[in-house]
Formats: C-alpha cells, sequence, structure tokens
C-alpha cells in the first residue's frame, strides 16, 4: 500500500508499506536531542483522550523498568514548534524517559508541519508499531476531519449523513479521504463510528480493554437514565455479554407501549358469553353498539 500523491490524502489503512513508510521516515532527521527541549503540545496525542490511565506514573513503570536498561529503541516522531521539538507520535516513550532520568532522546524531526500532517504522522507511527483500536482510530479520524472541513464535531457527523443520503453533494472529498486513509467510507462513519463519540470513559476503556465489542456498547446508547447505563456496562462486562445480550436487558429496561383499548378488550372478552341474556330493548342497544363498533373499525383485511 501506498501514500497518495496529494498532501493530506492519508495511507491507504493507514499502514503503508516498508517501502512507503521507508519514503515518510527519509523527510526526517535522526537527532539525539535533549529531553528538555522535547514537549508534548497539550491535547495533541491521542492517547489519553479519553482516559488519563495509559500515562500515568504506575502504567509507565514497566516502560521505564525497560529504558533504563535499553534506553529507548524506538526515536519518537516530532516536529519544530517555536525553536523546540513537539512529540508526534512517542508520548509514552517520552514520559517513560522522564520518569527513567534519561537526558537524551532519540528523535526523528520532521521539521515544521501543520497540524493535520503531524496528526496523519501519528495515525501512521501508531499503526506501524500496533494494531489501532477502532476507538483510537475514531477519535483521530473526527479530529482530523474537523480540522480538514472547518466543522465542529456536530456539523461533521450531520453532513456525513447529509452525504450519506445524496441530500448534498461531498464537496470536502471526506468519503475518498476516509476510504484512502481507512479503507472505509461515508455510510459506515456516519452511522457507527459516530456513536463511539457518544461513548462514556467507561465503555471507551471497556472496549480498549476488550472486556466489551463496541457493538455491544452501540446498545448501551439507548439507555437515558445514566445510573442504569453504568450499571448494565458493568454487569455487560462482568458476564461477558454480547450485542445481543446487552440489546435484551436494553429492551427488559423499556415496559412495552400497550394500547390503552386492549385492557379494556381484554376484560370484554370475559364478559362476551354474557350477552345471550339480554333480551328485549337490552339486547337491541347490544346490536347497536357492536353496529357503531364494526363501523368505527371499517371492513377487516381479506383473507
Amino acid at each position: 500500500m501506498t501514500a497518495k500523491g496529494k498532501k493530506g490524502a492519508g495511507f491507504a489503512h493507514l499502514v503503508p508499506s516498508a517501502d512507503a513508510l521507508a519514503a515518510i521516515t527519509e523527510q526526517a532527521v535522526l537527532v539525539n536531542a535533549p529531553i528538555s527541549s522535547v514537549h508534548v503540545l497539550p491535547g495533541f496525542n491521542h492517547r489519553g483522550r479519553y482516559s488519563g490511565d495509559e500515562l500515568t506514573s504506575e502504567t509507565l513503570q514497566e516502560l521505564v523498568k525497560s529504558i533504563r536498561e535499553h534506553g529507548v529503541l524506538q526515536p519518537l516522531w516530532v516536529r519544530l514548534s517555536n525553536g523546540e521539538y513537539s512529540v508526534i507520535a512517542g508520548e509514552r516513550r517520552y514520559r517513560a524517559a522522564v520518569l527513567a532520568d534519561l537526558t537524551h532522546l532519540p528523535v526523528l524531526n520532521f521539521g515544521v508541519v501543520d497540524d493535520e500532517r503531524a496528526e496523519e504522522l501519528a495515525l501512521i507511527e501508531n499503526a506501524h508499531r500496533t494494531n489501532p483500536s477502532i476507538v483510537d482510530q475514531t477519535i483521530s479520524g473526527f479530529k482530523l476531519l474537523t480540522r480538514r472541513t472547518g466543522m465542529n464535531q456536530d456539523e461533521l457527523v450531520r453532513y456525513l449523513n447529509q452525504v450519506r443520503k445524496g441530500q448534498i453533494p461531498d464537496t470536502h472529498g471526506v468519503g475518498e479521504w476516509l476510504q484512502a486513509t481507512y479503507g472505509t467510507g461515508i455510510s459506515v462513519w456516519a452511522q457507527q463510528r459516530s456513536k463511539i463519540l457518544n461513548f462514556t470513559p467507561e465503555e471507551l476503556r471497556a472496549v480498549e480493554a476488550k472486556q466489551l465489542d463496541v457493538k455491544a456498547v452501540y446498545e448501551l446508547l439507548n439507555v437515558r437514565d445514566q445510573a442504569k447505563r453504568r450499571e448494565l456496562l458493568t454487569e455487560a462486562v462482568q458476564r461477558g455479554w454480547k450485542a445481543e445480550d446487552v440489546r435484551k436487558a436494553v429492551e427488559a429496561l423499556t415496559p412495552k407501549k400497550v394500547h390503552p383499548l386492549l385492557a379494556s378488550v381484554d376484560g370484554l372478552r370475559g364478559d362476551l358469553p354474557r350477552l345471550r341474556q339480554l333480551t328485549g330493548k337490552e339486547a337491541a342497544r347490544a346490536q347497536k353498539l357492536i353496529a357503531e363498533l364494526r363501523a368505527l373499525l371499517g371492513p377487516g383485511k381479506p383473507g
């Protein structure tokens, strides 16, 4: 899979071939940078966007130990910002290196690049090292799209649905970009991926930890009571529920709507045998009422 020639077009399914990756990294310069000159821009890196757990000193201890023994084996990807290095990819390695009291870090400096290109590089680097989760892909993808289109998140979701329904043309080329970058189109992002934006932090963590499938969490979105939604999430994780199990639990929370006349009809069934007891004016009135009811219901369906 190769990179698109057009700037910002992304890479097919995010994972470039070895040759394509080499072409990307050839644009950068390997530097042994003082750690004091390396910084993380707040809110840029996708890690910790939905949970800060991955970046706490406790969760980094294993990586800190490895760095103390072997150093930083994979260079961080950085860009120039105000004369210093801003992390594009490798925030965990950076924070672990700080905890390990390193004085220098190996970095691949891509020079001055804008936020959109930096986000794409971060996705590529992460995809090359790991298999990006659907949560990471979605959060990063929507952030990139908001930058590309100038829309906020709600406007973007509305735009995706309007394009999907053929109500407006795809003037921003979002469909082509999504297909080239993620191998999925507008319908998937409008109808499925956009739902992930409404997951709670606890639900995101459950998906990331593979405790619950993303489709199972989709079902939880139908629960309006947030307390009950948290209870169901806990139960679903503990019992290892699939989407169908969660759907049944959610349906059980919602009482079935019963037509107000059905209760009366059920009671009337028991009284029908007593019609034969009516005579005279009462029987005539009953016949009239039955005729009125039939007229009200109209002709029945054939067969």
